[in-house]
């Protein structure tokens, strides 16, 4: 799907710049005991103007970034993790 770059004004008149995009990623994570596993994390990341969706998810070490929209690899997945982002920032169109 790549990058798309979406322009709109909310309704309450703040131009957006939406980017959604589909992640695939594996992070490794390394316990107190020197542990390693590692996650793979597929979803939408979502920017509104630069900043990223999902947001305000903690882990055990603060601000956990990994965190994706897990609405489908579809273009109405798409539309769903976006909706979601405009609603956790607190726009409406």
């Amino acid at each position: 799907h790549g990058q798309m770059t979406i322009k709109l004004i909310s309704r309450q008149g703040l131009p957006l710049k939406i980017k959604a995009e589909w992640t695939e990623d594996v992070y490794t994570n390394q316990d107190r005991y020197g542990n390693i596993k590692t996650v793979d994390v597929k979803g939408w990341l979502v920017r509104i103007n630069g900043k990223k969706y999902p947001r305000d998810n903690y882990g055990d070490d603060g601000i956990d970034w990994t965190y994706r929209w897990t609405a489908p690899n579809t273009e109405e997945g798409r539309h769903t993790a976006i909706e979601r982002s405009l609603s956790q920032a607190g726009l409406e169109l």
